[in-house]
Order: C-alpha cells, then structure tokens, then sequence
C-alpha cells in the first residue's frame, strides 16, 4: 500500500480476521527457533511462551500488529477480530483442528487507483 499506492501509514486501517491464536498456535523447538531468528528484533518476551520443556506458544496475530506498527500504521487502525479458528472451528475452517477434513476459504480483494 505504502510503495504501490504511495498511502500514508497513519491512514492505513488494518483488520487481522480469524486466524489460529496464541493458545492454539503450539510449535517445537525448531518451529520456535525459525520464529526467533525471522523476529530477532522484535521483542518476543510476550510472543514465544515456553508451555512445557519441548513445546511453545506463538502470538502470531502480536507479530503483525508489531510489524505493522513498524511500518508506521497507528495502533487504533490495527483492529484484530480476536476469533481463534481452533476455537471456533464449528463455524470456520481450522486445519490445525480438522487436518484433512478441513475446508477453504477463498477472498479476492481489488483496489481502484
């Protein structure tokens, strides 16, 4: 938006819509160790949480957000729908609850200059 459209970052309003959420999101060291060096400017003290001795949780919803505020967009135009699809998954698509019996969802969004 910022280099296509020339749109200034304080203007951007941005939604993160359902999505796996920090409780669901349990990944292995390995997994955890590819976030940590992707994000290693990121303070992750509340993103990676060490559940037990071999498992972690993720915040990946708090990895955009951060990312998106480093690009300059005002936190009150970060809106997060705060829907977990593992939670809710009678209602929407969760691989990491259904695997193969999962769903899709498709969205093709367009802009006009």
């Amino acid at each position: 938006m910022i280099d296509e459209y020339h749109c200034n970052s304080q203007d951007i309003i941005c939604c993160i819509g359902p999505c796996i959420k920090q409780c669901h999101f349990e990944v292995s060291k390995d997994v955890k160790d590819l976030f940590e060096n992707e994000f290693k400017e990121m303070d992750l003290s509340e993103i990676i949480k060490n559940k037990n001795d071999s498992k972690y949780v993720i915040d990946t919803t708090k990895i955009n957000e951060n990312m998106m505020k480093q690009m300059g967009l005002k936190k009150e135009n970060i809106i997060d729908s705060e829907i977990c699809t593992v939670c809710n998954q009678e209602y929407m698509h969760s691989y990491r609850a259904q695997k193969e019996k999962a769903g899709r969802n498709t969205a093709i969004l367009g802009m006009r200059k």
